[in-house]
């Protein structure tokens, strides 16, 4: 497996003999593949609005992210939903940066 981004909280990697990737929360690894990747960033983008991070801040403090279909289910404070938000553009921003290197 290659790392691709690590922050704070999440770090992403790429197997490119399996053909995905690997998101480790800290306390469980989750296998996705690039849809499920994509499907991810979408979400990310949605907490990234200042709705969504006003309501987040004033009235829950949690949110639970679904992964998977809902096989997994992880739950996220406000610090490591914005952590979520900067480590989604990270773990892209790397993998656009890699297509380029590498054409």
């Amino acid at each position: 497996m290659d790392l691709i981004f690590s922050s704070k909280y999440y770090t992403s990697y790429q197997s490119s003999t399996e053909r995905c990737f690997y998101i480790d929360f800290g306390h469980k690894m989750v296998k996705v593949s690039f849809c499920q990747l994509l499907s991810l960033r979408h979400r990310s983008k949605q907490m990234s609005s200042n709705e969504y991070l006003d309501h987040l801040l004033n009235h829950n403090d949690t949110v639970l992210l679904s992964i998977c279909d809902k096989q997994h289910m992880i739950l996220l404070d406000t610090l490591m939903v914005l952590d979520f938000i900067d480590f989604i553009k990270g773990t892209f921003t790397m993998l656009e940066l890699n297509e380029v290197l590498t054409v």
